[in-house]
């Protein structure tokens, strides 16, 4: 084997198991989400004070997680709360908009502002002055909200009186006799009990509904299992109504006028492609989830962004290159630092940086593509961000297209991972350069060997 070949091997594996190397991209990704994490702790990490503060009850009523208190101009105070049990007493008024992760939720005083939260059993049996948004198992509403209540849940009972709108999605719903909503209704359940008043309009859709109260305004009723109605039932608009049979109306139930219309269950039509639209659904969200990441990761490391952006301008073939051969190789790698137990806790490390590298690869083309579109070449002077964001939008509508997506996709991992592989921090660059030329002190040709006449 020659010198030269020699040379160049032996660069290759110094580049490639430098252990110096290795730990400067190590502790550039680890600083990277360490200040993310710091960011977001200075905003969710409360100090002794204001837990404390929000407290306002013994330890036994509520036991708070975390606790943040912002004051927002033309807002009010913002109240964000991770609790067991969350309990504001009899008595007693909070004026905040209230944000809550709990396990238990009784709003028993006065909460002078919004609601925003999601636990597993709720009750508000006191009073609420804005809306009241939530996802719960079951919730009971026996006291006052004063604007719209907006519910995900499995159980929903209305005894008290919402001064808004209701619009909610469960499996079972109960407006019982004493319970009055002034606004409009919009219940899809499995099952529903309407005994009370509602003051606006209704849309309900419903396997079953027992409707024994007061609809004020035009009521729209779908059913599957049918409707019954009480002595008490009464809707002051028109009625339309969609089921397998038509509502026995005795006179004057309905003061509008009624139209029914037959459905039965071979009528309705489910050509929905569910997971056509679930593929679409997460692609959207991923790209919402990419917009946020991409905006943090390139607004703390601008600089570095930009730079591994040119080098996929001016070194195109090279990047894709690297990056396949890149691609390829790191899981054989991890495999081979699975088999030894010593090397498992290195895997581990090398594999969530090669994850890492793959996630934000595609930041670092979108940066270039953008630059392409808006012109911005070989520019350093400007903020990497916008044409970020504008190639982020091409990539997720080109890679939402089935087939040709997916290569798109997998062609753009490979541009920005050998990119980020020919940063000088890897001094894999160097690797893939040809080799200089060695020399060993020696003359290339000794006395008595030459050709020369």
């Amino acid at each position: 084997m020659n010198a030269r070949r020699i040379a160049r091997v032996r660069q290759v594996a110094v580049a490639m198991v430098r252990e110096s190397d290795v730990r400067n991209v190590m502790i550039r990704v680890v600083v990277g989400l360490l200040v993310m994490a710091v960011a977001l702790g200075v905003l969710l990490v409360p100090t002794p004070a204001e837990a404390v503060d929000t407290g306002a009850g013994t330890a036994a009523r509520t036991t708070a997680r975390n606790v943040v208190h912002v004051v927002t101009p033309g807002h009010g105070k913002i109240d964000i709360q991770q609790a067991e049990h969350y309990l504001v007493p009899e008595g007693e008024t909070r004026e905040a908009d209230l944000y809550i992760w709990a396990g238990s939720l009784e709003i028993a005083g006065t909460l002078d502002g919004d609601l925003i939260a999601g636990f597993q059993d709720g009750k508000i049996t006191g009073t609420v002055t804005q809306d009241v948004n939530c996802f719960a198992q079951t919730m009971r509403i026996t006291g006052v909200v004063g604007d719209d209540v907006r519910l995900g849940c499995e159980t929903l009972f209305v005894d008290g009186h919402i001064g808004g709108d209701l619009i909610v999605a469960a499996k079972d719903v109960q407006i019982s006799e004493t319970a009055v909503i002034d606004g409009d209704v919009i219940i899809a359940s499995a099952t529903a009990s309407i005994d009370g008043t509602i003051g606006g309009r209704a849309r309900i859709m419903t396997g079953f509904l027992d409707l024994d109260g007061t609809i004020a305004g035009n009521a729209e009723i779908t059913t599957d299992g049918g409707i019954r109605l009480g002595q008490n039932a009464h809707v002051g608009g028109d009625l339309f109504y969609e089921g397998p049979v038509g509502p026995d109306l005795p006179d004057g139930v309905v003061d509008g006028e009624v139209t029914f219309r037959r459905v039965i269950q071979e009528d309705i039509d489910f050509d929905f492609d569910f997971l056509g639209g679930a593929s679409i659904l997460f692609h959207f969200l991923g790209f919402i989830a990419a917009l946020v990441a991409g905006t943090i990761i390139v607004a703390l490391t601008k600089d570095h962004a930009t730079r591994t952006a040119e080098i996929i301008r001016t070194k195109p073939l090279k990047s894709l290159g690297i990056g396949f051969v890149t691609y390829i190789c790191m899981p054989i790698v991890l495999l081979v630092l699975l088999v030894f137990i010593l090397t498992i806790p290195l895997m581990f490390v090398v594999g969530l940086t090669y994850v890492i590298a793959l996630y934000i690869a595609k930041f670092y083309v979108s940066i270039w593509l953008g630059n392409l579109i808006l012109g911005r070449g070989g520019r350093k002077d400007v903020s990497p961000i916008p044409s970020m964001l504008l190639g982020l939008t091409i990539v997720y509508l080109v890679t939402a297209i089935p087939f040709i997506g997916t290569l798109v996709g997998v062609v753009i991992i490979f541009f920005g991972l050998g990119a980020l592989m020919q940063r000088k921090e890897t001094r894999l660059d160097a690797a893939f350069e040809p080799a200089p030329v060695v020399s060993n002190g020696l003359p290339d040709e000794f006395p008595g060997t030459g050709t020369g006449a």
